[in-house]
């Protein structure tokens, strides 16, 4: 799986194709870049996910499909296959571009899979194209079929906004206290630009799902208020 993108690459013969090629070229390198076959694979992405959710989970409403499809679609799920298949390794980028920052860009790494995706629809088809994206997801898909990757306060937080403004909050780490051996973070959740929530714990990960516990409890009563308003 690490390597499974090149491989399917390599193993179908377009590796050298013209749109893989233009999938696989950061804009840095090139004036002709994969911006367009990204915006491509974005939507072929999302009529695969939506197909395979409307078949797969029989017992969720349009409201559940739609925020499981909010987090497949979202910039971290991309990243993440991204990183599993080392995708880095296959852009082609100009001088201002280290590997080591494609590698931890979410942007560059869901845009290169998003690219590969549309180039693969575009040389070989529809039905290719779903073929690769379901063996790329199998893992998060895996996930959302046992709804394992939605109990904690972090994912379902992410689900909320996706849902309600298709944005993701942001974390940041505000503050760090205490000896080397014992630190205490204190993380702040943001969305749009404001608070919604803060937290601490010793580790980053921990504060940050306290930050998420309370952003979806913020945007629970204000949810509540605008309800009995109306």
């Amino acid at each position: 799986m690490a390597a499974f993108i090149e491989n399917y690459l390599k193993k179908s013969g377009i590796m050298d194709s013209d749109s893989v090629k233009e999938a696989l070229t950061h804009k840095s390198a090139d004036s002709r870049h994969y911006e367009k076959l990204e915006f491509l694979g974005d939507s072929v992405l999302g009529l695969v996910v939506s197909e395979y959710l409307y078949k797969s989970i029989l017992d969720a409403d349009v409201g559940e499909l739609a925020r499981i499809k909010g987090y497949l679609v979202s910039r971290d799920a991309l990243f993440n296959i991204g990183k599993k298949n080392n995708a880095s390794k296959l852009l082609k980028s100009g001088s201002t571009l280290k590997p080591g920052e494609i590698k931890n860009n979410k942007k560059i790494m869901s845009d290169i899979v998003e690219s590969v995706i549309g180039a693969i629809y575009l040389t070989e088809g529809f039905e290719s194209a779903r073929n690769f994206i379901l063996e790329i997801y199998k893992d998060e898909f895996r996930l959302v079929s046992k709804k394992k990757d939605f109990g904690d306060y972090k994912s379902g937080l992410q689900m909320k906004t996706l849902a309600m403004h298709n944005i993701l909050p942001e974390y940041r780490v505000v503050k760090t206290e205490g000896k080397e051996h014992r630190k205490i973070f204190h993380v702040e959740v943001m969305l749009k630009g404001l608070v919604i929530g803060k937290g601490r714990g010793m580790t980053i990960k921990e504060a940050e799902q306290m930050a998420a516990k309370k952003g979806l409890e913020k945007i629970s009563k204000e949810e509540k208020s605008e309800l009995f308003s109306k």
